[in-house]
């Protein structure tokens, strides 16, 4: 439905369509990154309900979870862009003269830095969380800042899993199933079975990853951890006793508890 009125404003107004009619400034390219992870995310959510694993409140999620980083990365553009177009050329910059020289030096080295906090940005791509949304089990422990140029590896879940090289040709996230998957990093109070069992009657593809490697132990923290399709982590402990709970959580079959 919301895909679908958007399509409806765009053919019926008379303004300008395309680029021109969404909030983004170009500044960043946020525009473009912003659509497809809304694409990656409502796409496994549609699908869910569409196979019947998921109620239809799964969709209501996605402007839940994605509105907000929508809002986040406006302003961040919106930074970039007032960066580069509120900067003044100084006057005599053009001047043949040593003063023009060193006011062009000095307008360079700003641009440059411009260039670099525009497109340095991994905090953007790679740090968006969704720790308020009600198919998200969230631990409540503090957030680093949310800077567009620092990424910091958090597996709390609501955000990306943190990814390393398992070796020289194969990336972690290679490992993961193409939708659900279960990581299981070391010994834990219970086999992961439960989520299997669970997963299994709920009707979710759910791949189990077992990888034995200390630096994902470090990070990850907990030996069980749930990653989303779209490479979210929606949970993570040491049990899985709770499993049939967890997995109507993130299904959105009921909302977690906060």
């Amino acid at each position: 439905m919301v895909l679908a009125k958007t399509r409806r404003i765009a053919f019926t107004s008379a303004k300008p369509q395309g680029d021109a009619v969404h909030l983004f400034t170009p500044a960043g390219g946020l525009g473009y990154n912003t659509a497809v992870d809304d694409a990656v995310n409502l796409g496994w959510k549609l699908a869910s309900v569409v196979k019947g694993n998921a109620p239809s409140f799964l969709l209501d999620t996605y402007e839940l979870e994605r509105r907000p980083v929508a809002v986040r990365n406006t302003g961040f553009a919106r930074a970039f862009a007032e960066s580069i177009g509120n900067h003044v050329p100084k006057p005599d910059i053009e001047a043949d003269s040593d003063l023009g020289s060193d006011l062009r030096r000095e307008a360079g080295a700003y641009l440059e830095a411009h260039g670099r906090s525009e497109f340095n940005i991994p905090g953007v791509t790679f740090g968006a969380r969704y720790d308020h949304s009600p198919i998200i089990l969230a631990e409540g422990e503090g957030r680093a800042p949310d800077l567009p140029e620092v990424y910091v590896p958090n597996a709390a879940p609501g955000g990306r899993a943190p990814h390393i090289w398992l070796n020289s040709q194969t990336s972690l996230f290679d490992r993961f199933g193409f939708e659900w998957t279960l990581l299981r990093l070391r010994p834990s109070s219970s086999p992961g079975t439960e989520f299997v069992t669970a997963a299994r009657m709920a009707g979710m593809d759910l791949t189990v990853v077992d990888i034995k490697e200390d630096q994902l132990r470090a990070i990850y923290r907990e030996p069980l951890v749930l990653i989303r399709p779209d490479q979210v982590i929606a949970w993570r402990g040491d049990g899985d006793g709770d499993a049939v709970q967890i997995i109507e959580t993130v299904l959105g079959h009921i909302p977690a508890k906060r």
